[in-house]
């Protein structure tokens, strides 16, 4: 089983339009998937038409007792709820704060270790919460995108933190941290007409973490609007797309291999 979190440092990245469809995909590849929605304003549960506050991740953090919906039979979600937003609050005062998902998984471990793929979204942002779901990981993705201000200042932010809590969960003793997770860069939103583009993919193509490009194409935009993953959009579709299957595709299956180099 892999558990990967994607999260950014600003929002408007992509970042649940890639969950939700590289997480379909991996579904449709025959893979068994848990989405999990860590983000307060809930956009990978709406999505599936999961707006609830009966048995979420709140739940499961403040609780210990969720229930994780199927969607089908490769596919299955623990919806979020607007209560999250209270979590930064409600575990202030309390020690190890930032494990509360782990003893959730811990305690769970049979029913979650059906499944291959375990694929977070979060809030745009480095706090309790977020920490709780890298804490879990095996990778965090981080995506990028060309920017006016920069998505190196992006990246380095994200590195920083992630730095900083690895530091903080070091064991004194050992000197071995408790966040191991790995950081992959995705590129996302790629103009490949666009100078900023081309300057933003040569950079990407010389990090050793950066596993994928993907372009900017309207498939994207709609499946979210429509609730409809790119995979399951009909092929006649696609076909007024020129070149989308054959740009997306490879991208996605780049950024499974990149997780399942330790297995290889």
């Amino acid at each position: 089983m892999k558990i990967i979190t994607f999260s950014a440092s600003k929002g408007g990245v992509g970042k649940t339009t890639l969950t939700y469809n590289w997480g379909t995909w991996l579904a449709r590849q025959g893979h068994k998937v848990l989405l999990i929605d860590a983000d307060y304003q809930a956009n990978l549960s709406s999505t599936f038409n999961l707006l609830t506050k009966k048995r979420t991740l709140f739940d499961a953090i403040m609780l210990g007792n969720a229930e994780i919906r199927k969607i089908d039979e490769n596919l299955s979600i623990l919806p979020a709820s607007p209560d999250l937003d209270q979590i930064e609050t409600l575990l202030q005062p309390e020690m190890y704060r930032e494990y509360k998902m782990l003893q959730w998984m811990r305690n769970n471990r049979h029913e979650l270790e059906t499944f291959d793929f375990i694929i977070i979204d979060t809030h745009p942002d480095f706090g309790t919460l977020t920490k709780n779901m890298i804490a879990v990981s095996d990778y965090v993705v981080v995506p990028l995108e060309p920017s006016e201000y920069g998505f190196q200042q992006s990246k380095n932010q994200f590195e920083q933190r992630m730095q900083v809590f690895r530091e903080d969960a070091t064991d004194p003793r050992t000197g071995i941290s408790d966040i191991t997770a790995k950081v992959l860069f995705v590129g996302n939103k790629v103009e490949p007409q666009t100078n900023s583009s081309k300057s933003f993919e040569e950079v990407m193509r010389e990090l050793p973490n950066a596993v994928a490009l993907i372009n900017k194409r309207e498939p994207f935009k709609l499946s979210t609007l429509f609730k409809t993953p790119i995979v399951d959009m009909a092929a006649s579709d696609l076909r007024s797309y020129k070149g989308f299957v054959d740009q997306y595709e490879p991208e996605f299956q780049a950024m499974l291999d990149a997780v399942m180099l330790d297995e290889a």
